[in-house]
């Protein structure tokens, strides 16, 4: 996605779509209602990438949550012999009924 802004006023939505539509393609265009910044638009293809990277960020995000609360174990002696956590595990699924 580009980083330049284009600036138009609200009334350009009802008068140059086709022109505010063209813009966005190339960059992002804040809508301004009274002079302020109202709302943004960016094309379709823009808002797709930004929700995937999104999405991305999220899942890092959850990766390093992860990754951190296991480091805190580990400084804590939250710890557990390997052999003996399987064991644990099987045997609990051993008591489920399916």
């Amino acid at each position: 996605m580009k980083s330049a802004i284009s600036i138009r006023p609200s009334k350009d939505l009802r008068t140059n779509y086709a022109q505010i539509s063209a813009l966005s393609r190339k960059n992002p265009v804040a809508i301004t209602v009274n002079g302020k910044e109202d709302t943004v638009v960016i094309c379709h293809s823009d808002f797709i990438e930004l929700q995937n990277y999104i999405m991305e960020l999220e899942s890092k995000l959850a990766v390093y949550t992860h990754l951190a609360q296991a480091a805190d174990d580990l400084k804590l002696g939250r710890v557990q012999n390997m052999d003996q956590a399987l064991d644990d595990i099987l045997s609990e699924l051993d008591g489920l009924e399916l």
